[in-house]
């Protein structure tokens, strides 16, 4: 069978949030902790200043700008990440054959390449995708352009191949 290779962004956005692990929030908020802190730290200082009924000075709601826009800019990071990833020259038109033998690439200039099912350590599906994983990282076949009846069948071919 035969499948699309390449990956458009919200094919490929899916397919990162079907391989994130549980834990990737709680490393998003160490990673922008200062930020969060600082965010928390400031309004806490306002509001208790409001309730006081002190003049809040605009400098100290100006600072909250720094926190938001770091926050901003963690978004913005990772989705320039995935866009990056689908203009890269490797996602070019092509086809993966999936039989029982592993899985045959062709990409659109012709060069072939081949990957046993071994090396594949589990299989996930998302709403537009499959994801292949191995070790780390993962491969995505798309689910575009196939019926019911071929989509069915590749669940069946993952689940007797990889394990």
């Amino acid at each position: 069978m035969q499948v699309q290779t390449e990956v458009t962004a919200d094919e490929l956005r899916q397919a990162i949030s079907l391989n994130e692990p549980s834990s990737h929030w709680l490393k998003v908020l160490q990673a922008n902790g200062f930020a969060l802190a600082l965010l928390v730290g400031i309004l806490w200082a306002d509001i208790k200043a409001q309730m006081a009924g002190k003049h809040v000075p605009s400098v100290s709601w100006a600072l909250l700008l720094i926190p938001v826009l770091l926050i901003c800019l963690y978004f913005y990071r990772k989705q320039s990440a995935v866009q990056r990833a689908v203009s890269k020259p490797d996602n070019t038109p092509g086809f993966a054959t999936v039989d029982a033998n592993g899985i045959s690439y062709t990409s659109s200039t012709g060069a072939p390449s081949s990957v046993s099912w071994s090396v594949y350590s589990g299989w996930k599906e998302g709403k537009d995708v499959f994801t292949l994983t191995k070790g780390k990282s993962f491969n995505v076949l798309t689910k575009r352009g196939l019926n019911e009846a071929e989509v069915e069948q590749l669940r069946s071919i993952f689940r007797s191949q990889i394990h």
